[in-house]
């Protein structure tokens, strides 16, 4: 079993990477977001206390954490990111300790991808094998951020300035996966990277 972080900054293909290497391999995906989100629903571990710090207005009419307002509130609130940070990343660093603990006992011979935004900052090192950055220029990741979630210059430079440069990236993975072909170029570019890769380790 080999477990392989996937990061990168927004707008880098770090979900298109991910769908190939589950198209082409023998793979367990565990997303850091999807993951978070699980844990914010109500009933689950995280909600009492981001409501208790955020209040009812980022609840939507089902009385669920609308991710949105929350994302708003965390923002204008001074410490509000770092806060909500403190609160979900040890809760979904538990849950992904113990799916990676069921995958061991299951005997599980394939690959793990553990896949976060923060993976470098959450500390994942001493868990993955590896960790991998996808790569893109800032030129390319604004313009996929305009083109495909609408994404104004001003939040997107709001955005990379919450992330780790690409110095930061570099410096703290094994493996850079180049992510700047088209659509319809990205399997192949991707996969033969890929392979190379793990034909050397």
């Amino acid at each position: 079993m080999k477990i392989i972080g996937i990061t990168g900054g927004v707008g880098a293909g770090k979900t298109t990477v991910v769908d190939i290497l589950l198209t082409h391999y023998d793979v367990v995906f565990l997303c850091c977001d999807t993951i978070a989100h699980d844990l914010m629903k109500k009933g689950n571990t995280a909600y009492e206390q981001i409501v208790n710090h955020y209040g009812e207005k980022i609840l939507g009419a089902d009385g669920e954490i609308d991710r949105k307002k929350l994302s708003e509130e965390a923002f204008l609130t001074e410490g509000g990111t770092a806060f909500l940070n403190c609160i979900v990343h040890p809760l979904v660093r538990m849950e992904v300790d113990a799916r990676i603990a069921a995958c061991k006992q299951a005997e599980y011979r394939g690959m793990i991808l553990v896949e976060a935004a923060l993976l470098l900052e959450a500390g994942y090192h001493d868990i993955c094998d590896e960790i991998w950055y996808v790569y893109a220029s800032e030129e390319t990741r604004r313009e996929r951020l305009r083109k495909n979630r609408g994404y104004s210059d001003e939040k997107i430079t709001a955005l990379f300035q919450k992330q780790y440069t690409e110095e930061q990236f570099k410096a703290g993975c094994d493996f850079i996966i180049k992510n700047e072909t088209e659509e319809k170029q990205t399997q192949g570019t991707v996969l033969e990277q890929v392979q190379s890769r793990l034909a050397s380790v």
